[in-house]
């Protein structure tokens, strides 16, 4: 078993995927209503870059279906095998996303959901740097947060070790300001609207969800 960060994420989401797959088919959740502003504020037929796109559902599939050129990337390479058998007319890349490279001004937008607080605080910045870089002028982001301020959190999910890292509201909100974005929203929101069961792992759990725009200078 590997024991650094992204090792520790990868191989538990390997190991829960086909859980995670039911899991998040069926859960409330503001990621459909966020990946709408990406799509509203783009062209018709948009590149669309998903990081973090798990097994292929909601969002891969809703992207598509509206019309979307989808690129997506997950850690997991189980979840990258789910993936491909819902949205095959999707390009999908297993890995780690910060090693994933890209043109300037490659995409029309980008959607990003639970999956910025799983890499180590030393690497969130350059990463939300690049992906203002891959973004054209204009173009929107939307992503989810952690809402605590802890450098390294290794705890467990579904019996499996797993990691997050974050820098909590405002330390989130300026740092993607740092990085060159606009703010368009921000709010923070319990997971499930607060309804989920006591068992459900993201019972009482509040993220941040932003979503935010390039400039059009660029």
């Amino acid at each position: 078993m590997g024991d650094t960060p992204k090792e520790i994420v990868e191989q538990a989401y390997d190991y829960i995927a086909d859980w995670y797959l039911g899991w998040v088919d069926g859960q409330r959740s503001p990621r459909e209503r966020y990946a709408d502003k990406v799509l509203d504020n783009a062209p018709a037929s948009p590149r669309i870059l998903e990081l973090g796109c798990g097994p292929g559902i909601p969002i891969t599939r809703m992207l598509l279906d509206r019309g979307a050129q989808v690129v997506a990337n997950d850690i997991s390479s189980k979840h990258i095998t789910m993936a491909r058998a819902r949205c095959p007319e999707a390009t999908l890349i297993a890995g780690d996303m910060a090693l994933l490279d890209f043109g300037p001004a490659s995409f029309d937008g980008v959607v990003c959901f639970f999956t910025i607080f799983h890499l180590p605080r030393a690497e969130q910045k350059g990463m939300l740097a690049r992906i203002h870089s891959w973004l054209k002028p204009g173009g929107m982001f939307v992503l989810n947060l952690a809402t605590v301020d802890e450098e390294e959190i290794y705890g467990e999910f579904l019996g499996q070790g797993m990691f997050w890292s974050s820098f909590g509201v405002e330390g989130s909100k300026a740092m993607l300001r740092d990085v060159g974005f606009e703010a368009v929203e921000a709010e923070v929101l319990e997971a499930g609207d607060g309804l989920l069961e006591e068992d459900d792992p993201d019972h009482g759990v509040e993220f941040l969800w932003v979503a935010a725009r390039k400039g059009c200078g660029g």
